[in-house]
């Protein structure tokens, strides 16, 4: 009973809010509605929005929502730019969402979009704090990073101590990009590529002509794109191609992964199929394994001229995890011999379109393109002109489905001149190395001022230690305690004294030059 007339003084109090105010508090909870119609001004508006994509009555989805603005409550405070909207389709074919996820839609499907450019949301978007903790370290993060110190590069490319101390652990591979200036044609397109790639890789710039000479050797004359991935064989590739989006960012997909990879687990054949680029697997028997070093040299030359195009992976089908995927490949599990095929996760023949932001597919799926069941094949046979054979037969394919383009209009980036390094005076030299000299003598005296005030309190604290368990000696050491106070300060005063006589030299030398 005590506790009846607190709870009807709450609801007076909350029903005697002003109008305004619970309007105002009601529609902060709310999510920002859209539409198919409505969602492209809102993608221009608001730069960084999670998006949730639903239907009417899905139970699924309207958990989430829930879950979204619980989490806005406490976004609006820690990051009032976040924007939390809820996108209402009436069919799962809806042409506008179809352009931003390819392959098959699953409801709900959560959505950030940063720049008018989707990424997958990684977490669990039906936990308020999962969705609080994901738009926290969004809103801290770069569409790409720029490089502005030899340290910070280094990390980046983990060239760092840490990474060498950490060499045998799993390090992502970088997309790089120097540039003379952010004007130029390879710059804009690289940005738009970043963008559509931010969620698979990490992109970083560097306009700083000190550390392209550190990594490159000399300042950038025209803009360069690399790939820099922790592989012995291929540690930094170089983009070359046209200057379209979509042709660098499936080079980036392509060439940030081995030129031929081993699929020994699941999530490595996840990461093959997730890039959206078809894959040639070689599935063999497990006696081809005394022949694969000859089967992988035949394997890289192929891939080598297809790279752009086609992903190179090779398994054993014996072994896991193959027979388990068998039934999907359509692979009689008593067959013998090796098969090869083109794959891709459920998708057209074609790959995706790069013009569309990139996204992992909701599952991984196995769309058999061309196979070859070689049942009485042997590891020999596994020659250059067969696999060219085999290629080339599906991208003949391909190209009839959908032509490469030629990129004739893609524009030309042309090499900027450096201007010539001035050689410095005599004067200037001799200043200089006054000047390296000054700094090596001022940095010996502030040393020398440290060691002096470590090692006077290093004294006294023995002192005070000693006394913690007999603080009736205390006037017994006193006189010693005085003794060591001096003798401190009489240094610190010396040394801050001869720095003053150092500043006041090198102050007057500035003056006579």
């Amino acid at each position: 009973m005590r506790g009846c007339p607190v709870r009807l003084v709450l609801s007076l109090g909350a029903l005697l809010l002003p109008p305004t105010l619970a309007a105002k508090s009601k529609q902060e909870d709310q999510l920002l509605q859209l539409e198919d119609s409505t969602l492209e001004a809102a993608l221009a508006a608001h730069p960084l929005m999670l998006v949730n994509v639903g239907v009417p009555d899905c139970g699924p989805c309207n958990l989430v929502s829930k879950k979204m603005r619980a989490a806005g409550k406490e976004l609006r405070a820690k990051a009032p730019g976040v924007t939390l909207a809820q996108l209402t389709i009436t069919t799962q074919d809806s042409p506008v969402i179809g352009k931003i996820v390819q392959g098959a839609l699953t409801l709900p499907k959560v959505l950030i979009f940063r720049d008018g450019e989707a990424m997958d949301f990684v977490g669990d978007p039906a936990e308020k704090a999962s969705i609080v903790e994901v738009m926290l370290r969004e809103v801290s993060r770069d569409s790409i990073q720029t490089l502005k110190t030899v340290k910070q590069a280094e990390r980046f490319l983990h060239l760092d101590s840490w990474s060498s101390l950490h060499s045998d652990e799993e390090q992502p591979p970088r997309v790089v990009g120097f540039f003379p200036s952010n004007s130029t044609p390879t710059y804009q397109v690289f940005r738009e590529a970043a963008a559509k790639l931010q969620g698979m890789i990490a992109f970083g710039e560097c306009f700083d002509a000190p550390i392209q000479k550190k990594f490159m050797g000399a300042k950038a004359t025209r803009s360069i794109v690399q790939v820099v991935k922790a592989d012995k064989r291929e540690r930094k590739l170089t983009y070359d191609g046209p200057l379209a989006v979509q042709r660098m960012a499936r080079w980036v997909a392509t060439h940030s992964l081995a030129l031929v990879q081993d699929l020994t687990t699941e999530s490595s054949i996840e990461s093959h199929m997730a890039r959206g680029v078809p894959v040639f697997l070689l599935l063999m028997p497990d006696e081809y394994e005394e022949s694969l070093s000859e089967i992988m040299v035949q394997l890289r030359k192929v891939a080598a001229r297809v790279r752009d195009r086609l992903l190179f992976a090779y398994g054993f089908k014996d072994t896991e995890p193959w027979p388990q995927f068998a039934q999907s490949l359509q692979i009689d599990r008593g067959s013998t011999g090796a098969f090869w095929m083109i794959m891709g996760n459920n998708m057209e023949l074609t790959g995706r379109d790069w013009s569309a932001a990139w996204l992992r597919p909701p599952s991984l799926g196995f769309e058999i393109y061309s196979m070859q069941a070689r049942g009485d094949e042997r590891a020999e046979d596994v020659t250059l002109e067969a696999l060219e054979t085999f290629v080339s037969g599906f991208l003949a394919q391909v190209d009839l489905a959908r032509p490469e383009p030629l990129y004739l209009d893609a524009p030309v980036e042309a090499e900027v001149e450096l201007a010539e390094e001035v050689t410095p005076a005599a004067g200037a030299v001799e200043a200089a190395k006054a000047a390296v000299n000054h700094d090596k003598e001022l940095r010996k005296a502030i040393s020398a001022m440290e060691m002096n005030f470590n090692s006077g309190v290093a004294n006294l604290k023995k002192v005070l230690d000693e006394l913690k368990d007999t603080p009736n000696l205390l006037a017994g050491r006193a006189p010693g305690l005085t003794s060591t106070l001096s003798a401190t300060e009489m240094k610190l005063k010396k040394d801050v004294l001869g720095l003053k006589r150092k500043l006041m030299d090198i102050g007057q030398k500035k003056d006579e030059l």
